[in-house]
């Protein structure tokens, strides 16, 4: 595991992005982590990243990275439950290619022991997919909340008093959010003692701040949704302040996958040559466009080997 790694306590002075109707005055000028505090008027601390969805392609937001700890943080504080109304995910389908890497992502869960007879909770699980998955697979004890979708009534929080739950599923979400701690102690209070809790989340150590045109960097950065992103030691970090034991680390996402075509690199090579948006993996290929296209067929061949390592998950186990 990684080595550990302190910081002092978090001070909650940051205002909640959602309940604001526009960009704030407020700036993320200070690290969550370890409190570092920049100068907004040093403008060479700031890279400027485009927002990689469809609807918002034309917006720009900085972000910047901690000195001290490597957290990347994005400074512009937005309202962002109109960009959650154009998101992509909400129209996925569960394809065959989403089966392969559900199959992957499920099989760290069977590893520490996850049956049919377990309760299984995906916070933050967009439109359900995973758990639609699971229940095609037998499980009947699986549950899913979105807070920011009304779809199929995953933003019903009656569903947490099912809890307690034996594993727990983060994905994707930790980003998401202005207080890790707060989340993550919410979760402790749904985990059953001895269950486990997978976070995966963009590896901060592996971006790279400097090529904001790259769909490899610009994804994981994805302004203005994602507000902070963790290295490894942090990410451990935090598992420790909730008392819980770090007992895998994976440095690849779950649907980063040997499979033909099946990559992280090739789906963001078809994104470069598509319109450069996201919108576009959760959509219909153009067989034609990807496979005239040299270096999307190379990545589907060879993009698992040739990994940036953006993206990361942790597994944590409760006393």
């Amino acid at each position: 595991m990684a080595e550990k790694t302190s910081y002092p306590i978090y001070q909650e002075n940051y205002v909640v992005a959602e309940h604001y109707s526009q960009v704030i005055e407020n700036k993320r000028t200070e690290c969550v982590i370890c409190n570092y505090k920049i100068d907004q008027k040093e403008e060479s601390i700031f890279s400027e990243f485009n927002c990689n969805i469809r609807a918002f392609q034309k917006e720009a937001f900085k972000v910047w990275r901690c000195p001290n700890c490597n957290t990347i943080h994005s400074l512009d504080i937005v309202d962002i439950a109109p960009y959650y109304k154009e998101y992509p995910i909400a129209d996925a389908k569960l394809t065959w290619e989403m089966r392969l890497c559900y199959g992957k992502l499920s099989r760290q869960l069977f590893k520490y022991g996850l049956t049919s007879s377990h309760s299984i909770l995906d916070y933050g699980c967009a439109n359900g997919l995973f758990m639609e998955y699971l229940l095609s697979q037998g499980f009947s004890k699986c549950y899913g909340y979105e807070p920011y979708t009304s779809e199929n009534g995953l933003d019903n929080e009656t569903v947490l008093d099912s809890a307690p739950f034996d594993f727990i599923l983060l994905q994707d979400v930790i980003e998401h959010v202005e207080d890790p701690r707060k989340l993550l102690s919410k979760l402790d209070g749904l985990l059953a003692p001895g269950g486990y809790i997978l976070i995966g989340t963009p590896n901060a150590t592996n971006i790279d701040l400097t090529k904001p045109n790259i769909s490899d960097f610009y994804n994981p950065i994805h302004v203005p949704y994602h507000f902070h992103i963790y290295t490894p030691q942090v990410l451990e970090y935090l598992g420790n302040c909730q008392n819980w034991q770090a007992i895998e680390f994976r440095d690849r996402a779950y649907h980063d996958t040997p499979w033909l075509g099946v990559n992280t690199r090739a789906w963001n090579q078809y994104q470069q040559i598509s319109d450069g948006s996201l919108d576009v993996i959760h959509e219909p290929i153009d067989l034609k466009k990807a496979v005239t296209s040299y270096k999307v067929m190379f990545y589907a061949f060879f993009g698992y080997w040739l990994s940036y390592h953006t993206e990361m998950s942790m597994m944590f186990r409760k006393a």
